[in-house]
């Protein structure tokens, strides 16, 4: 395990190239393609759906005229949550396009299925995308995935600290089914989606939403410095960003930044390291059952295999015999 932990600080692990990048596009236990897709789909409508609900929730109950409407986006859970449905568009449209691939590739050789395969399925997809070093087998990241992965670990961390954020500071007592949604939902996505895929999790991957969040709150200081107002008019977007008290929220800030975001990304490790352990175990319970049916089943042939080679000993060494009387009455002298 400590071997384990030293490999994810290594320098390499800030970058998006992966070893496999099966991983990517199946569920971490294995289950249909169609699970993965409909998983996906799913996903995607839900987020689709969300967003322009709570485009037009803001338009309609909360700005004070439509044509403050624009001012959805200054929210960060607006922001994330447009992330976020731009990271399910992604993972769709690359689920999509590699089962059209592949379904094009069986229609093209439809006998192939047939045919031995000396790799798996699962690696037949990236195909024009595989390398071999070394002897060893080791896949490029089609751009495509690591622009998936980046999406994704910008927004997982956020979405949670998102969720926290307005439970804990901006929730009033009052709220609509929208807000409700959008700041539950959001964290429900992230875990169980961290759960189910085979996606991986890196550390180091920490820079993303730490680079995120900067930019935001960094955004945050430059429309208070230009006069920008939330959907009620005042000087701030969130009452604990308030620039026109700048100590305590440059300090907020930070330990937002600098601390939050990355304990937040570092539990999903933990969670990431969680689903792992759980499948290795899975795994191992399944194989050790078939490798005890196996026994079983070897012990079993093997008493049988020695019971007909007992038998036919017996046989052998009894056809001998009479074979050696009847040798014995013909060469006997006659008297």
């Amino acid at each position: 395990m400590s071997t384990s932990i030293r490999e994810e600080f290594r320098l390499r692990k800030f970058g998006l190239g992966y070893c496999d990048p099966d991983t990517f596009v199946k569920t971490q236990c294995r289950l249909p393609a169609c699970v993965y897709f409909l998983w996906r789909l799913f996903w995607f409508v839900w987020h689709v759906a969300w967003i322009i609900g709570s485009g037009i929730n803001s338009r309609l109950n909360k700005a004070r005229d439509p044509d403050e409407g624009p001012k959805w986006f200054i929210y960060l859970t607006n922001t994330t949550l447009l992330l976020t449905t731009l990271t399910c568009t992604v993972d769709f449209l690359i689920i999509l396009y590699l089962t059209v691939r592949r379904t094009a590739s069986v229609i093209d050789n439809p006998t192939s299925d047939l045919a031995p395969r000396p790799v798996k399925n699962d690696e037949i997809i990236f195909r024009g995308e595989m390398m071999l070093m070394d002897g060893l087998k080791e896949f490029t990241t089609p751009w495509y995935l690591k622009l998936s992965w980046f999406l994704y670990n910008v927004v997982g961390s956020t979405n949670i600290l998102v969720t926290i954020m307005y439970w804990t500071v901006e929730f009033n007592g009052s709220t609509d089914v929208v807000v409700v949604v959008v700041h539950t939902i959001n964290t429900v996505f992230i875990i169980s989606n961290l759960l189910l895929t085979a996606m991986p999790w890196q550390i180091l991957h920490f820079i993303y939403p730490v680079l995120y969040a900067a930019l935001y709150f960094l955004f945050t200081y430059i429309y208070y410095a230009a006069g920008g107002t939330d959907f009620k008019g005042r000087p701030y977007i969130y009452s604990t960003v308030d620039w026109s008290k700048a100590y305590p929220t440059a300090v907020y800030v930070s330990l937002g930044v600098l601390v939050a975001v990355p304990i937040v990304h570092i539990v999903l490790f933990a969670v990431y390291t969680f689903r792992i352990f759980l499948f290795s175990k899975l795994n191992s319970a399944t194989y050790s059952t078939q490798v005890t049916g196996a026994s079983s089943s070897a012990h079993h042939q093997t008493r049988v295999d020695g019971a007909r080679s007992s038998f036919h000993h017996e046989t052998e060494m009894t056809s001998r015999s009479r074979s050696d009387q009847d040798e014995e009455l013909m060469t006997s002298p006659i008297h």
